[in-house]
């Protein structure tokens, strides 16, 4: 009986879409045969403009199209989670995500907030920060949304028999859609250190 570890991906071929001062990599298979790899990086960098490097890039869905909404139900109210602690590389690093996030509009400052939620860092394989907010107050009080997930294992036997399987990451994907204005101050979070006021998701 063969013990060895099942390979689950493929060796990946990074394909800078950028110049060499501006890297801008994705990634493609390296099991992929020559002729095929070379239409597939042709048609990357036909279309090059559709991918996103930087939170700029990304100007968000219209509001007239989609907006995030969150009733609250009538027992609940506003709830502010305590202070939490985290180390003094962390925050540092939480420090610049969060600049950078308001640099974009995606977050603005708040102040006088009665819902107050702490940010959860959450480390990538590459070692970068990403910023989470614990909302499990803010879901606990909201009504439940009835239309599960579809099921993965569902979704794993339709892609069954095709040559060709694509996964695409959504690049801060919930940051694309806004959140309505009259729901905005229920989002609120506690930001670090010298940055010190709550911040609200855009």
């Amino acid at each position: 009986m063969d013990d060895s570890k099942a390979e689950v991906q493929d060796p990946l071929l990074e394909i800078n879409l950028g110049t060499e001062d501006s890297h801008r990599p994705i990634y493609i298979s390296g099991l992929m045969e020559p002729e095929l790899r070379a239409k597939m990086e042709e048609l990357l960098r036909e279309f090059k403009d559709c991918f996103a490097w930087d939170y700029t890039e990304m100007p968000g869905l219209s509001r007239d199209l989609v907006e995030h909404r969150l009733p609250i139900t009538e027992d609940f109210k506003p709830f502010k989670q305590p202070p939490r602690r985290m180390s003094a590389k962390v925050e540092l690093q939480v420090k610049e995500e969060i600049v950078r996030l308001v640099k974009a509009k995606f977050i603005r400052p708040a102040r006088y907030v009665e819902w107050l939620s702490n940010i959860v860092p959450v480390k990538k394989k590459t070692g970068a920060i990403i910023i989470c907010v614990d909302f499990r107050n803010l879901n606990l009080a909201t009504p439940k949304d009835e239309y599960p997930m579809p099921m993965a294992d569902l979704l794993v036997d339709g892609a069954a028999k095709h040559e060709i399987l694509s996964f695409m990451d959504g690049h801060s994907g919930y940051n694309q859609i806004f959140i309505a204005e009259a729901d905005i101050h229920k989002t609120a979070f506690r930001c670090p250190g010298s940055i010190g006021y709550p911040s609200c998701m855009s």
